[in-house]
């Protein structure tokens, strides 16, 4: 899995290339959007993955939640898509599908 981070002042966005699977993958997600700092926005885009790990999606929940930070996500793979459509957090994390 490789993030590609690129921030401004007051949004980042993060493509993550490479299928999310492992604990470390989970943490280097973590990692990444901790780094973008103060930033209000922060936009995912899940190039080529058809999973993402239940930690990764607390943790967006609670920026989202708890920080109040705004998350939009693009997923190309149905089945992540699926995932978070079962979930019901399409609205909640702003799901697209590309």
């Amino acid at each position: 899995m490789n993030i590609n981070v690129n921030k401004s002042e007051y949004q980042c966005e993060l493509v993550i290339e490479g299928v999310i699977k492992s604990i470390s993958d989970s943490q280097s997600i973590k990692d990444a959007i901790n780094s973008c700092g103060n930033v209000k926005n922060v936009d995912i885009n899940i190039v080529n993955s058809f999973s993402i790990t239940s930690s990764v999606i607390g943790f967006l929940l609670k920026k989202k939640q708890g920080d109040g930070l705004n998350i939009s996500i693009k997923v190309s793979d149905p089945r992540i898509y699926e995932l978070f459509q079962s979930l019901n957090l399409i609205e909640v994390l702003n799901i697209k599908k590309i």
